[in-house]
């Protein structure tokens, strides 16, 4: 988890890199409108608008860009597995249907924002493929990302308002849901927009975290997605401290210093506290796992080892791209 800007020209730019196609090979995948993915699938190099909508997208969330994107022969756009490799396809001819049918590049912007949720999520990695509550929490981070990039609701959800049929399916939500589920991340990001430009909060907007002094801020930080997936606390442990960060995912620290994770009903160890020599950090959040399942994940994720800065106020810092600190989300504590 490591991590705005005018609008991009979008996804049907013909002059992409020339570099001979691909056959790939997938296991599971989260297709955006619940199109069956069949026959033999080539991807191509995507278009630099792509690869600049996908960064730019990325910036927002504070994660790195551990993915890669292409063009393929896929119904619409789907977050897949191939090996161990994660990927976003997307239709050139569908994206360039949806940027005329909707009249704005936004539509576009926010199915590849739904497909890199699903990969944030780590829908992927489960057996399945798509259903209707990981869509969900995928559209919504949609409408949570695409009000951080400075969309309008109508905007965040014209592709889906548009594109779409009301009636759902056994893998995908009906139109109604998951509009209803774009809204409300975009709703919660406004929300907590107000909150950060609270003068009471202004601190979480400068270059350096806040000095050590500052009375702490308990306030509680909602979850942004994934609320099904980490539901409640872990079970069988005592805990210090909470930990929600602004892409959803919620933690829970020990006494002993293990941060924990309720993830789908099991309780996974994630990391661990560190100690940290700079005044102004209370503590290190450290992600590492002992657990081979665990550890793959991480690794998958690219989050081995990575670390991020507790402040006395209970904000939690990273690094965006650039090395600039940027607010990650923020701890409460039960005592």
């Amino acid at each position: 988890m490591k991590p705005t800007l005018a609008m991009l020209a979008f996804l049907v730019c013909t002059t992409s890199s020339a570099v001979a196609q691909e056959r790939i090979v997938i296991g599971e995948a989260c297709s955006y409108y619940g199109d069956t993915i069949s026959g033999e699938l080539y991807g191509f190099g995507s278009d630099q608008e792509a690869e600049q909508a996908i960064a730019r997208i990325m910036k927002f969330t504070g994660l790195p860009q551990n993915f890669t994107i292409k063009a393929a022969n896929v119904p619409n756009a789907a977050a897949v597995i191939r090996d161990t490799r994660r990927l976003i396809l997307y239709n050139q001819t569908f994206m360039e249907r949806v940027r005329q049918t909707t009249n704005t590049d936004w539509a576009a912007i926010s199915i590849l924002a739904h497909e890199i949720g699903h990969h944030l999520s780590g829908h992927t990695l489960e057996a399945g493929g798509s259903r209707p509550e990981t869509e969900l929490q995928a559209d919504r981070f949609s409408g949570y990302v695409l009000y951080k990039m400075s969309a309008t609701l109508e905007q965040a959800q014209a592709a889906m308002e548009t594109m779409t049929s009301e009636g759902g399916s056994a893998t995908h939500p009906p139109k109604s849901a998951r509009l209803a589920a774009i809204a409300n991340g975009w709703v919660e990001s406004r929300d907590q927009n107000s909150r950060d430009a609270d003068p009471a909060s202004s601190a979480a907007r400068t270059d350096d975290p806040p000095p050590r002094e500052r009375r702490a801020d308990t306030r509680e930080h909602p979850e942004v997605i994934g609320e099904d997936a980490f539901p409640a606390e872990p079970p069988g442990h005592a805990f210090v401290a909470r930990c929600t960060f602004q892409d959803g995912s919620v933690s829970f620290v020990t006494a002993g210093g293990d941060i924990m994770m309720n993830y789908l009903g099991a309780t996974i160890n994630v990391g661990r506290q560190a100690p940290s020599n700079d005044p102004r950090i209370a503590w290190l959040y450290v992600l590492q796992s002992d657990n081979p399942t665990v550890a793959a994940y991480l690794n998958l994720m690219g989050l081995t080892g990575l670390t991020y800065a507790v402040d006395h106020d209970g904000v939690i810092w990273g690094q965006n791209a650039w090395g600039q600190l940027v607010q990650m989300g923020r701890v409460t504590y039960t005592n």
